[in-house]
């Protein structure tokens, strides 16, 4: 009978030498595991080509155009749009040109706003000569005297980066 018990109480202490030794194996272990997304906002597109405009000093018109500017983002971002006068083009006669362009232009953008994925956006950019020339007849002046001019003046730009 000693023996029998002897041998019971030997495989009891067998059989928990091994669970607990089974039980420290299975113990987890945590990696972290960090991943870095760089962010980006690029034009994917814009609408228009070019646009037109006819400027008659005795009816200047205050035209403006809608532009669809479709956006890929994945984070905040800005618009920002400014208008290039491509000053080479113009002779000393047409700097008037130049300087009404450049005093006039102006532009608006929808308050649409996404974080991440395709967005459009749609600005109004245009030229307010009306006002321009009303704030300085000098201009007007020098335009009058300068007569007709037909040719490309510049562009609109458009330009997206990350919000800061």
């Amino acid at each position: 009978m000693k023996k029998t018990i002897f041998v019971t109480v030997i495989m009891l202490l067998v059989m928990n030498i091994s669970v607990i030794s089974f039980s420290q194996t299975s113990d987890n272990v945590n990696i972290p595991v960090y991943l870095s997304i760089p962010s980006y906002a690029v034009i994917e597109s814009v609408d228009k080509e070019s646009l037109e405009y006819d400027l008659d000093l005795s009816s200047p018109e205050n035209k403006s155009e809608e532009v669809k500017v479709k956006i890929v983002a994945n984070t905040a971002f800005e618009l920002y749009v400014e208008f290039d006068a491509e000053e080479s083009s113009f002779s000393e006669e047409t700097r008037a040109l130049l300087e009404l362009l450049n005093s006039s232009y102006n532009y608006s953008i929808d308050s649409n706003k996404s974080s991440s994925g395709v967005v459009e956006k749609t600005v109004q950019v245009g030229f307010n000569f009306q006002q321009a020339l009303d704030n300085n007849p000098e201009i007007r002046e020098l335009l009058l005297k300068s007569g007709e001019y037909n040719g490309k003046v510049g562009n609109f730009v458009f330009t997206v980066s990350p919000a800061v």
